[in-house]
């Protein structure tokens, strides 16, 4: 009976999955990006001691 329930969890959860696509917010990934590279120069900046 377990196997049967964590089937259709899964299930449930992969159709859901499929229902998103990649990089549905386009706006949130440009976002991302810019502080994905603000924090690789702040790093940078704190290996170098500046």
């Amino acid at each position: 009976m377990q196997q049967h329930n964590s089937f259709a969890t899964t299930s449930d959860f992969i159709r859901h999955l499929d229902d998103l696509s990649a990089g549905c917010d386009t706006d949130f990934d440009t976002a991302y990006d810019d502080l994905d590279r603000e924090f690789a120069e702040l790093r940078l900046s704190f290996r170098n001691g500046e």
